[in-house]
């Protein structure tokens, strides 16, 4: 249990966090080449502006899975640690 919980607790920021990353750089890039970048199509446009829009407003339900997701292996982990139980401590010598 603790190691599904750990990696249902990490796996889901991981993934965001990569998937916002690469698309920062799409939209650095556009911008570098005077483009705007479309963020509903995802593409680069060289004649008109865009507005900008959040990653949660346009993937809110993949956002708001990823956190359920992990908060189930947050209470994984925490289950799993309580169920093991606390090692013995070493005598001091």
């Amino acid at each position: 249990m603790l190691k599904w919980g750990s990696i249902l607790l990490f796996l889901p920021s991981v993934i965001l966090v990569t998937l916002y990353t690469i698309e920062v750089q799409d939209v650095a890039h556009c911008t570098k080449i005077s483009g705007s970048w479309d963020f509903i199509k995802g593409v680069c446009d060289l004649e008109k502006e865009h507005e900008y829009m959040t990653y949660m407003s346009r993937h809110g339900s993949w956002v708001n899975y990823s956190m359920l997701i992990s908060i189930v292996g947050l209470a994984m982990l925490t289950w799993g640690m309580i169920l093991r139980g606390m090692a013995s401590p070493k005598d001091a010598e």
